[in-house]
């Protein structure tokens, strides 16, 4: 694909492929957020039928959620239609999503890539549709300037030159399936940048600076925790940190000395909220209660219980509540490990990531039960547990900070 055209749409992004979502902030004419769910549906249906034109701007407007694409990439090994978003969520095709249970790093899983490339395809699409109102009757051609993307701490020391290379080594196409004519976007990586899951929300944290900070302490202090005397400036000036990312497949603990990010004490522990969600997933299909994946179980935790559901949905609160307990019990005993190594020059614990709300009313007290226990019978460091409000798409800021950071110096 040639990357000097006139024509070649230049795409910058910092792109957070967790186990249970997908967090990204794409730029082009402007900056998109993606937030999908890290799962595709398998098109095995025989039905074909396209959307008209008339209905472009809204499933473009919301293309994320709304694709139907295939792949012509090293990458991917078939060529098998895949559904995105809600619609592949609500299709009842099969759902093929991160085995939170399993060793195998995220850069040696296809759907890692699709995730990717798909929203790099769907902002490229977005655009040309916003100028041009029409579809394209040839490829759009997309030059990904840089783009930031992540991993758990264990496969980021093993894996990110690899994971960083596998973009570019060749040339990439996405094919839309949802109108009568097909959309084809060839993609190109001028550069990649993987980032340790965790590290980039602290980039993000510290770039977003006061006002963000100012709200979190709001947060945390609406929360009972008192922190007398303490600033935002305080905890911005802190250089010592350790950070607890709670993810759906993995819980990540990077730790900053001096400022800077320091690998050989960060650790991932390989267990995540997805894994209390399968736990209890089990549990309730014994029961009789129709989930087909932990996705599915979450939405319904996450959404509000109408009068007549809601004695159903206490019930399945209390299954999963119960397994949250022994995954608290098993994330502190994490946290001590890191703070025996730490402990002594630690300044503050932020706890953040997309699990961290529905585990905070155990959690929270078990860490600074911890902490104190290092401390005398008093912790010697605040721990600033964030809302999933915002804090889950601290990852996703950091790695666009740091995309716009590498591109804006290349310039």
């Amino acid at each position: 694909m040639a990357n000097n055209s006139k024509n070649t749409m230049k795409i910058l992004a910092g792109i957070d492929i967790g186990n249970g979502y997908v967090k990204g902030s794409v730029s082009g004419l402007d900056i998109s957020h993606v937030d999908i769910p890290s799962s595709v549906a398998y098109v095995t249906s025989t039905h074909d039928i396209k959307a008209t034109l008339a209905d472009a701007d809204d499933i473009i407007n919301d293309i994320y959620n709304q694709m139907d694409v295939s792949f012509e990439s090293n990458l991917i090994h078939d060529t098998t239609r895949r559904l995105f978003g809600r619609r592949g969520l609500q299709s009842g095709m099969s759902i093929q999503e991160f085995d939170v249970y399993s060793h195998i790093s995220k850069a040696k899983q296809s759907l890692s890539y699709m995730l990717t490339l798909g929203c790099i395809a769907g902002k490229a699409i977005q655009d040309y549709w916003r100028v041009n109102r029409v579809l394209p009757d040839n490829p759009i051609k997309v030059e990904v300037m840089e783009v930031a993307l992540a991993l758990p701490i264990g496969e980021y020391k093993k894996f990110r030159k690899e994971y960083a290379d596998s973009y570019k080594s060749s040339d990439h196409a996405v094919i839309l399936h949802n109108f009568e004519k097909d959309i084809r976007v060839e993609i190109h990586f001028d550069d990649v940048q993987v980032i340790a899951e965790g590290a980039s929300a602290h980039y993000a944290v510290i770039a977003k600076g006061e006002g963000l900070m100012n709200a979190m302490l709001a947060d945390v202090r609406k929360m009972g925790v008192k922190l007398e005397g303490i600033t935002a400036n305080d905890i911005l000036s802190a250089v010592n940190i350790v950070g607890i990312d709670i993810g759906e497949g993995t819980v990540n603990f990077p730790v900053f000395q001096n400022g800077k990010f320091n690998p050989d004490a960060s650790v991932t522990f390989d267990k995540g909220y997805g894994a209390v969600l399968n736990s209890a997933l089990e549990r309730l299909q014994d029961k009789g209660y129709p989930f087909n994946s932990r996705k599915e179980l979450q939405d319904f935790l996450n959404t509000t219980p109408s009068a007549l559901s809601r004695v159903r949905y206490k019930m399945i609160q209390d299954v999963v509540d119960e397994e949250i307990t022994a995954f608290v019990n098993e994330v502190s005993i994490q946290f001590s490990k890191v703070m025996t190594r730490v402990g002594s020059y630690v300044e503050v614990v932020y706890v953040y990531g997309g699990g961290a709300t529905p585990v905070r009313e155990e959690l929270y007290p078990a860490l600074m039960e911890k902490a104190c226990s290092f401390g005398g019978g008093e912790a010697l460091y605040p721990i600033l547990y964030l809302d999933s409000r915002y804090s889950r798409y601290l990852n996703r800021e950091g790695l666009f900070v740091m995309a716009d950071k590498l591109a804006g110096r290349k310039k």
